[in-house]
């Protein structure tokens, strides 16, 4: 460790020991090189803001007691403190020796042994932590120091106990931390193997698994995306893996690492049942450790497995950017807007500074922050498939690949739809405050498909999915766009089922809509269909079955391609018929001149795949499935609440461009589509040559 001469304003002695210099500064204290009695120590005092709380020195005097529990083996033990004086402090070993990101800084990554002593050192470290009752939460490669005597651990002082009340704080560093500490959710010994691994991971490569960059950008892959792992040799390359799985249970405990870092392959083997590969670990069931199959299980991509946190996340309901402004280090997005290499994005659209009209009825429109007025900056991740195929493409095709960066980097609307979405939103939540912006979501899990109606026991479980998610979100900005074709196909129609009924449905909606608008600052748009499909009396009678004056409006042509011009004129048509219909009481669409604005929903255009329009094919076809893969087309306007519109919020990027409508035969005998002489893919897969038609077709073009 580097040794600074003291500062003005150090103390020169604490209690018995005398201070020689500055080992290091963290977010409790200051670290001095001390001497006492028995020889040099670390002494960490507290600093003066935190150690002036009554509260807080009790919880540092229980972890002292805690710390004071931890073996010694490869960790800094605690040797002293002062809970009460006038001065709080903590005294532990003083380890000479290079922090593991110095070293591997200087000297480049290590290999073989070094790195073998290094992964075993760290597991043992992290046993006897464990074993005392302890959460380290911010094991790092600068908490690692690279002693003569092997490595060891350091700064558990500040951990948690395991069974004590945890505070909703964030404590830790971006690029080694946890799923579930980026979630604000109460964490365990689980998320100490997670920082292990990614600790194991920068030490074989010099770099983070997750990579740099700004603080939600890390976050966004922490939660999302698979670690990179290049450097890691094959056996530990696999633990790693398992200790970097995005579900808390599946990972190895500390004992697990060491049983398996302690045994050599020929040792371990055993003999092969049944055709699969022998057992790596003994069975654990009895205790609850985590107890892999067979050695297949450890090379499972983590990224690829589902994860659902049983606990709620609640420290996002708190404050939008809670996360962010805990955790240490910062990195802000630039100041235009731009994206940045590891994969955020955002745009603005000014509205003239001038708020929007809200609808009547209900509460709908009120927080909207689409019509708050100002500047309004979007926020999402970079769009998966458009990023990926670039980083495909960047080699071979530098041009192509530059182009699907483009696209990736308009923000979308981000998929809300399987039951582990909470941790995913409060990501989202996070990065949008912490860039002043405001994600968009497409929740999209509503049970029953098109003409199905759902049971009882979905609907209960889909209002509590919705609850989470509106507790996630909190008093955070965000936009939902609920349920896109819920209101195409439903039963009780005559192109359904017309012996059911629709209420069911629309009594979800409506349940949906009333939880998520209890939120402060969430806007929810209910599906509008699209121009002049099913029709506008037929989505004017659903929309308000729905509860469309409790929402802040409807959104339109997520399933289509209808240029924005003609979108927006069926748009205010529909809403007319709305405003009309909640004022009378009536029936089918007056005249819109009767319409009282006060009661006219506002609406959102998907712009997303309408820069050319709606295809009209030049050869005749019996089903020619206008929807379905249209040829030559592109996206359409940037996501915007600068519309020029008064009943029109925002044109946003709610589907997803490149993605495949499913097997397009026109009407045609065979699987190939006959327009493009090739069989596409199945529905919801995307399709490179789809996403780059789409991209080189934009109107306007992709800047």
């Amino acid at each position: 460790m580097t040794l600074e001469s003291l500062r003005n304003g150090d103390p020169r002695q604490v209690g018995p020991y005398t201070l020689l210099g500055r080992l290091g500064e963290g977010g409790m204290g200051v670290v001095y090189l001390g001497e006492g009695p028995g020889g040099r120590v670390a002494v960490k005092v507290i600093h003066a803001r935190m150690d002036a709380d009554a509260g807080f020195r009790r919880r540092f005097a229980r972890e002292v007691a805690a710390a004071q529990r931890v073996a010694r083996f490869c960790t800094a033990p605690v040797l002293d403190a002062d809970v009460f004086g006038d001065v709080a402090y903590l005294v532990t070993e003083y380890v000479e020796g290079p922090s593991l990101g110095a070293a591997v800084q200087e000297s480049g990554p290590l290999k073989g042994s070094a790195l073998d002593g290094l992964a075993a050192a760290m597991a043992m470290a992290l046993r006897a932590i464990h074993g005392a009752g302890v959460v380290h939460r911010d094991l790092k490669p600068s908490n690692v120091l690279l002693s003569q005597v092997g490595p060891k651990v350091i700064d558990f002082g500040i951990a948690h106990l395991v069974d004590s009340e945890m505070s909703s704080a964030i404590v830790g560093t971006p690029s080694y931390m946890s799923p579930e500490q980026v979630s604000g959710v109460t964490v365990g010994p689980a998320s100490d193997i997670f920082s292990w691994g990614c600790t194991v991971a920068y030490a074989a490569s010099g770099v983070s698994p997750f990579g740099t960059g700004s603080v939600p950008d890390v976050l966004l892959r922490v939660i999302n995306d698979p670690p990179e792992l290049s450097g890691l040799p094959g056996p530990l390359h696999d633990l790693v893996v398992a200790a970097l799985s995005k579900n808390p249970a599946e990972r190895p405990t500390a004992q697990d690492l060491m049983d398996r870092l302690s045994t050599g392959p020929e040792s371990a083997a055993r003999p092969e049942v049944a055709g699969s590969r022998a057992p790596v670990a003994e069975p654990l069931q009895e205790t609850g450790r985590w107890v892999p199959e067979n050695e297949g299980a450890l090379t499972a991509a983590s990224g690829q497995r589902k994860w659902v946190l049983a606990a709620a996340v609640a420290v996002v309901a708190v404050a939008g950017f809670s996360v962010a402004m805990a955790v240490r280090g910062s990195g802000d997005p630039g100041a235009d807007g731009r994206t940045s290499a590891t994969g955020a994005s955002r745009t603005t659209g000014a509205t003239g500074g001038t708020a929007k009209s809200t609808p009547g009825g209900g509460g709908g429109g009120a927080g909207n922050p689409l019509r708050a007025g100002g500047t309004v900056a979007f926020y999402s991740p970079k769009e998966p498939f458009a990023s990926e195929q670039a980083g495909r493409w960047r080699k071979d095709r530098p041009k192509d690949a530059a182009l699907m960066d483009r696209l990736a980097a308009v923000p979308h609307a981000i998929r809300v739809a399987d039951p582990g979405v909470r941790p995913k939103v409060a990501a989202a939540v996070t990065a949008s405050g912490q860039a002043g912006a405001v994600p968009v979501f497409m929740v999209d899990d509503l049970p029953g498909s098109d003409c199905r109606p759902p049971a009882d026991t979905e609907l209960k479980g889909y209002q509590e999915w919705i609850e989470g998610i509106a507790r996630t979100i909190g008093p955070s900005k965000a936009v939902v766009i609920l349920e896109p074709g819920s209101l195409v196909r439903i039963p009780g129609t005559k192109n359904c089922d017309p012996g059911g009924s629709p209420e069911p449905r629309y009594q979800a909606l409506r349940a949906a809509v009333a939880t998520l608008k209890s939120n402060p600052g969430t806007a929810v748009y209910l599906d509008g269909a699209q121009a002049h499909w099913p029709g506008t009396e037929v989505m004017a009678e659903r929309l308000i079955g729905a509860g469309v004056e409790r929402a802040d409006g409807f959104f339109l042509n997520t399933a289509a391609f209808t240029a924005t011009e003609p979108t927006v004129a069926y748009g205010k048509e529909l809403s007319a018929c709305i405003g009309v219909r909640v004022r009378s009481g009536g029936s089918g669409c007056p005249e819109a001149a009767d319409a009282d604005p006060a009661a006219m929903p506002h609406f959102v255009v998907d712009t997303s795949r309408n820069g050319q329009g709606t295809w009209v094919p030049d050869e005749h076809y019996k089903d020619p499935q206008t929807w379905c893969n249209p040829p030559g087309r592109g996206v359409g306007p940037r996501p915007t609440t600068e519309t020029g519109e008064e009943l029109v919020d925002a044109y946003l990027w709610i589907s997803r461009p490149g993605v495949s409508g499913g097997r397009c035969t026109r009407g045609t005998d065979g699987e190939k589509d006959p327009e493009r002489g090739v069989v596409s893919p199945p529905s919801g897969e995307w399709w490179d040559v789809l996403g780059l038609e789409m991209a080189k077709n934009a109107d306007p073009p992709l800047d």
